[in-house]
């Protein structure tokens, strides 16, 4: 079941991405659906630098993920079984998220991924 909910998470995702320009480190890996990852970590936005919804989920793990970049707050996620969150933002530059499990009292690094909203 919890697999089911992160591949409809991911859906979801894929699905407010655009497939164009998502340019990132080079520790980021580009999908064809236009949603950029590392490890278990997802990030990506629909729209353009005068506004856009942008969207990060953590993939099959217990913890948090966090999001921020251009024109919108910082977030982090409020369901560590579910660690995803979204806001919206204005402006170009880098949107990025971090992930981290939660495990045996500590945090660990579970990905690090940006795109680039063009300017």
């Amino acid at each position: 079941m919890n697999l089911r909910k992160t591949l409809l998470s991911l859906s979801a995702l894929a699905a407010l991405v655009p497939a164009v320009a998502l340019g990132a480190p080079a520790q980021a890996e580009t999908a064809l659906s236009g949603t950029v990852c590392d490890r278990q970590v997802c990030v990506g936005y629909d729209g353009d630098k005068n506004g856009f919804f942008a969207s990060t989920t953590g993939i099959s793990f217990y913890g948090h993920v966090d999001l921020w970049g251009p024109g919108l707050s910082f977030r982090h996620s409020p369901d560590m079984q579910n660690p995803s969150t979204s806001a919206n933002g204005i402006g170009s530059g880098w949107l990025c998220a971090h992930g981290w499990k939660h495990e045996n009292g500590n945090f660990v690094d579970m990905g690090f991924p940006c795109v680039e909203v063009p300017s």
